[in-house]
């Protein structure tokens, strides 16, 4: 017998909010999808941003596709997601954009697809561990790389050359 889709089932839900998002798997083309962000995040005040969802240990991201259909996405496949900054900077407080913007390090990422990002990371690192190379060298799969519209969120491994610009 069939699990019931009753209205108790519904009490079980947790409700998100959806997100826009154009992602890249390797070797492919940019797709429009979905994601799904708890209103509620687990590590500061506010919603979770899109790129918690990246950063967090989970091995697949959930996916809605423009046709409706659910998709769960192996991170190590997606080459690149990209979210507008307005998302992604949404309830950062004052104090954290400005120290974001503070230590920017403008670059150019170039990608073994040819694709080529050009933006600013923001070195958040501690003291005497703050350099660029720090930064790029870290543990997450995936770093920002931010431009005046959009936050890029590459995968490491996608990564062919970045160049400082300074």
């Amino acid at each position: 017998m069939l699990p019931s889709t009753d209205s108790r089932s519904d009490s079980y839900r947790i409700p998100k909010h959806e997100v826009s998002v154009q992602v890249a798997l390797r070797g492919g083309e940019p797709e429009d999808l979905t994601v799904f962000l708890h209103p509620r995040a687990a590590s500061h005040a506010g919603a979770e941003r899109p790129s918690e969802l990246l950063l967090n240990d989970d091995p697949f991201l959930t996916v809605k596709a423009t046709d409706g259909t659910v998709r769960f996405i192996n991170k190590c496949a997606i080459a690149w997601v990209t979210v507008a900054l307005e998302l992604e900077m949404s309830g950062r407080c004052d104090s954290e954009r400005q120290l974001a913007m503070d230590r920017c390090t403008p670059i150019d990422v170039t990608l073994d697809d040819g694709r080529i990002f050009v933006g600013e990371v923001s070195v958040l690192l501690p003291r005497g561990a703050a350099r660029l190379q720090d930064y790029l060298n870290g543990a997450q799969q995936f770093f920002e790389v931010r431009d005046a519209r959009a936050a890029h969120f590459v995968n490491r491994d996608r990564v062919v050359v970045v160049n400082a610009t300074e």
